[in-house]
């Protein structure tokens, strides 16, 4: 598990682009490489347990999640299409069956599949386009310092710690 941020981390340069969408394709936070994001398969958390980065950074966020998921779609359901048109050019008798099995498989199964690795890479492409600006930072460094809501009882993903013992007497 990497270390924990401080707020002197607010000051390091976001990371490349690649680095951001290698994390994202991997269920990563774009911005620090932190896991956990995910309560379940398809619900990611507001905040990064690790650095408080916010993925809904604005009304109607996650629209760019399905546009994500489409091209993970469409670009394999592209490839087995023309593969299909290749083969069946010099097999026009043969059978249709396997080809109508993976375009169904790639357009039911797949997107099922890709959603929540769509949803990190959408949050590393939407970072790498517009950075986070100085509020946005000061939010996630506060957020990670918070016990109080968030996604779990002591911030930054981990449970809450006991409370104290009562005084004496």
């Amino acid at each position: 598990m990497p270390p924990p941020l401080t707020p002197a981390d607010a000051q390091q340069p976001e990371p490349s682009w690649a680095v951001m969408l290698g994390r994202g394709a991997r269920r990563r936070c774009p911005r620090c490489g932190g896991g956990r994001l995910f309560r379940t398969w398809w619900a990611i958390r507001d905040r990064c347990p690790r650095c408080g980065l916010l993925f809904a950074r604005e009304p109607g966020y996650f629209t760019g999640v399905y546009l994500v998921n489409l091209t993970a779609v469409l670009v394999p359901l592209f490839v087995v299409v023309m593969g299909f048109a290749l083969w069946r050019g010099t097999h026009p008798d043969g059978p249709l069956l396997p080809f109508l099995v993976a375009g169904a498989v790639i357009g039911v199964i797949w997107p099922v599949l890709t959603y929540p690795f769509a949803r990190t890479v959408w949050s590393a492409l939407d970072l790498a386009m517009t950075p986070m600006d100085v509020r946005e930072i000061l939010d996630a460094v506060e957020a990670t310092d918070d016990e109080g809501p968030g996604d779990a009882p002591g911030g930054r993903g981990r449970p809450a710690p006991p409370s104290p013992p009562p005084p004496p007497g």
